[in-house]
């Protein structure tokens, strides 16, 4: 009885142990599942973290970035708005136009807010208008055609250039002269030649044979404008400043004046008016009705700088009259902003 009764105490208590270790390896196996599902969700709790921070970064920087391009435009604005009066206010101090007055020679760049703005005044009457090429009917001015070929040739700009400009100007399709170029030299390209007047630079760009070097050379002394700010004789005769020009563009346009001739013309700047021309030897076959001491178009460069935002417009002004000056928006050309 008493062997039976050990036998069975043993029995059992092995039962009991097998139990606890079959329900001990359960519980080890539990606990290891609940362990990796718990790393599992750390792992995505943390990447699900990087994702969300690195879009709130992005989130961040887009509104900063749109911000600051805002304000930097904002502030071109204004800058635009000031030029516009102050063009006025000077039309009414003077009758002449010179490179001594305030606007012409420029400020540096000046704070505002947490920004800065630059304005850059320049009267495109200093200028060659490449829309002077043709008149109204759009038909070429042989005179203006000679004078801007004089002007590329000291630019060292081949000249066979402008018979390409002509053609983009002028109403017909025949090329004019050998180095013309209408519809029939286009055919690579997806447009055709305009038959009209530029409306901005950007247009010399799609002319055959103005890459970039022949334009930046070109915008130191040409403008592109309305032919006159007084569109009623707008006959393709822009009138030249002569207290502004450049050396080039007084050469183009009297092809008898030599680089001292010029010197000494600008030595004596500025002039009250334009008779002083009539005295020179180097009048001769030259342009003296384009002349003039006053400037009605102005091109306005501005370039706004808030954090990382830098905005640049260029606007081209017309200025009529004298006592109630009026002044008109002629184009207007963002150059681009950038982070």
């Amino acid at each position: 009885m008493s062997f039976s009764m050990t036998n069975l105490t043993i029995n059992m208590y092995a039962s009991r142990m097998q139990r606890f270790q079959i329900s001990s390896l359960q519980n080890r196996k539990q606990r290891g599942v609940a362990l990796i599902m718990v790393l599992g969700m750390v792992a995505i709790i943390a990447a699900w973290a990087s994702t969300a921070t690195y879009e709130d970064l992005v989130s961040i920087r887009r509104i900063s970035n749109l911000q600051d391009e805002t304000r930097a435009t904002m502030a071109s604005e204004s800058a635009y708005t000031l030029t516009r009066w102050y063009l006025k206010e000077d039309a009414k101090l003077t009758t002449t136009d010179s490179l001594e007055e305030d606007w012409a020679v420029g400020m540096p760049p000046f704070p505002i807010d947490e920004g800065l703005i630059s304005v850059v005044i320049e009267d495109s009457n200093r200028f060659y208008n490449l829309n002077d090429l043709v008149d109204n009917n759009g038909v070429v001015i042989p005179t203006h055609f000679a004078q801007l070929q004089n002007l590329f040739t000291l630019l060292s700009i081949d000249p066979d250039l402008v018979n390409k400009l002509v053609d983009w100007l002028d109403k017909d399709n025949i090329p004019y002269l050998a180095a013309g170029a209408e519809d029939t030299m286009y055919f690579e390209r997806d447009y055709k030649v305009k038959n009209n007047r530029l409306d901005n630079w950007s247009e010399l760009k799609l002319i055959l044979g103005f890459d970039n070097d022949t334009i930046t050379k070109l915008k130191a002394v040409a403008t592109v404008a309305p032919s006159s700010a007084n569109e009623s004789a707008n006959k393709g005769s822009s009138k030249v400043n002569i207290n502004t020009a450049s050396e080039e563009v007084m050469m183009s346009l009297f092809p008898n004046m030599t680089n001292a001739d010029a010197e000494l013309f600008f030595k004596s700047r500025p002039y009250e008016d334009t008779n002083i021309v009539n005295q020179q030897t180097w009048k001769t076959k030259g342009d003296v009705q384009r002349l003039s001491v006053e400037s009605d178009t102005f091109m306005v460069r501005t370039h706004a700088s808030f954090g990382r935002a830098n905005v640049r417009e260029e606007f081209l002004l017309s200025r009529t009259g004298t006592t109630s000056p009026s002044i008109k928006l002629i184009w207007r050309e963002r150059l681009g902003w950038q982070f």
